[in-house]
């Protein structure tokens, strides 16, 4: 049951990033934008696709965990303001968090 409520989290995690550009205002930067739309959607896709797995062998939760670092890469490639720069930061950790979290069977 929570490895259901972790995947929708990171999913939803995902739907951030992917529409941050134009919550933050920085769409103009292609490159910026164009990270985001593209991990955002990873994330969210892969997120549901490993609804309901869990375990070291689950690819899905691996590419979110991968994302969920770039994440905390990408307000430092990219000039993002403060709290764009600040959600990035917490929310990619987050998200490493949940996916580490799904790799490991729960205990029984």
């Amino acid at each position: 049951m929570t490895m259901y409520l972790k995947n929708m989290l990171s999913a939803c995690m995902g739907l951030w990033f992917l529409v941050s550009p134009w919550v933050f205002g920085f769409e103009t930067q292609t490159n910026a934008l164009f990270a985001c739309v593209l991990l955002g959607s990873l994330q969210f896709v892969g997120s549901l696709l490993a609804l309901g797995k869990t375990g070291k062998r689950v690819w899905q939760n691996w590419v979110c965990l991968v994302i969920g670092a770039i994440f905390i890469l990408v307000p430092n490639v990219f000039h993002v303001g403060l709290i764009a720069y600040f959600l990035f930061v917490v929310l990619g950790f987050i998200t490493i968090l949940v996916n580490y979290a799904n790799l490991y069977a729960e205990e029984q």
